[in-house]
């Protein structure tokens, strides 16, 4: 019987021990769920920018290509073996110089014979018109000697025009490109032999969407920046708006003349485009960095005064955003002008978190900003 109760007691002893451990464990906890309600995280140290309309022009950008004022590839005009080569790849030429010249042995050759002929037909025909002065010879021979002479005549045109055409020459003033033939080698008609590019000037082409080609005159200006990487910018004018619109780009071709005396545009280049369209348009903005890009939205932080507590607080606005200048985005939608945003520390913020304006510099955004080189 005691031994019963012996155990009876220790059993008691140990839930009475269980339950006063239990009991301590649940206030703690309930001690730190009480704490962490009553938690308010410290306000976090952000950049602001006040949303402001900013006067941006209204311009139209485009990737163009570049095309030399004047360019061609020269080509055999007749068939002949290369005797000559009177140029180097990549030199400056005038027009008049000659390229290439061609062997012209058998051409020279049949020139002289047809010469011949010609003085023979001349003496015939001239000796004919004295005999029909004197009724001698009809009509019908006086036609026939006629036609001789007019014939040979024809003949040594015909030569003296191939022996020209086998002598190749520049066109107009240009660079040449890379040689394509050797010596001794039989050209065929139409063989390329070097290409010829007058860059002193040069065209810029880019496409411009149907919409937009309303807008689009003779005379606007046009910026062209260089497509080395550089910020190298060259101002032009729109020369010729095209006539007809792609089927299936639904755009027209837009081109523009430039200046190149400094030889920065090379034919085949893509360059960036800006059209300069009418005056500047009233744009609300915001710095780039202010914007959380996600894929279900783009958010702002807009800095708003809790009056309860008296402090700042970072409520998160959906957006629609519009182009981008420089630094700078267009806030389409979703905020008015006046409203600060968070401009720097957005990406650690939480809707509803209290902030401080943070007193540190902040960057100098601009819309046209230049980087510089460190």
């Amino acid at each position: 019987m005691k031994k019963h109760k012996s155990i009876l007691i220790a059993v008691a002893a140990v839930v009475g021990i269980f339950l006063i451990l239990a009991l301590t464990k649940f206030s703690q906890i309930f001690a730190m769920v009480q704490a962490g309600k009553d938690f308010v995280p410290p306000p976090v140290a952000v950049g602001a920018y006040t949303a402001q309309y900013q006067d941006w022009p209204n311009s139209f950008t485009a990737m163009g290509t570049v095309e030399a004022d004047e360019g061609i590839n020269i080509s055999a005009e007749v068939a002949g073996k290369v005797k000559q080569i009177m140029f180097k790849s990549g030199e400056q030429v005038k027009a008049g110089t000659v390229i290439l010249i061609q062997e012209s042995g058998n051409e020279s050759a049949q020139l002289s014979a047809a010469t011949a002929r010609l003085r023979l037909a001349e003496a015939n025909y001239e000796r004919m018109v004295q005999l029909r002065k004197k009724n001698t010879v009809s009509q019908n021979e006086l036609d026939t000697a006629l036609q001789q002479k007019e014939s040979a005549q024809g003949d040594v045109d015909n030569l003296k025009t191939t022996l020209e055409k086998k002598v190749v020459r520049a066109p107009f003033d240009g660079r040449l490109g890379i040689r394509k033939v050797d010596l001794g080698q039989d050209l065929a008609v139409g063989t390329e032999i070097v290409s010829l590019q007058a860059t002193n000037r040069v065209r810029v082409n880019f496409p411009v969407p149907q919409h937009w080609l309303v807008k689009m005159t003779k005379g606007l200006p046009v910026k062209v920046q260089l497509g080395d990487g550089s910020n190298n910018v060259v101002n032009g004018e729109v020369t010729a708006v095209g006539a007809d619109i792609d089927p299936v780009t639904r755009s027209a071709t837009v081109q523009s003349s430039l200046e190149n005396s400094k030889n920065q545009f090379i034919p085949g280049m893509a360059v960036q485009t800006q059209v300069t369209l009418s005056n500047p348009q009233k744009v609300l903005a915001v710095p780039s960095a202010s914007v959380i890009f996600a894929p279900f939205g783009d958010t702002v932080f807009v800095i708003e005064k809790d009056k309860e507590k008296n402090v700042l607080k970072a409520r998160q606005q959906f957006v629609r955003l519009g182009k981008s200048r420089g630094d700078f985005i267009e806030i389409a939608d979703g905020i008015k002008p006046g409203e600060q945003v968070v401009s720097a520390g957005a990406f650690k913020l939480t809707n509803g978190q209290s902030v401080i304006l943070s007193k540190t510099a902040q960057p100098d955004y601009k819309t046209e900003p230049t980087p510089i080189d460190q």
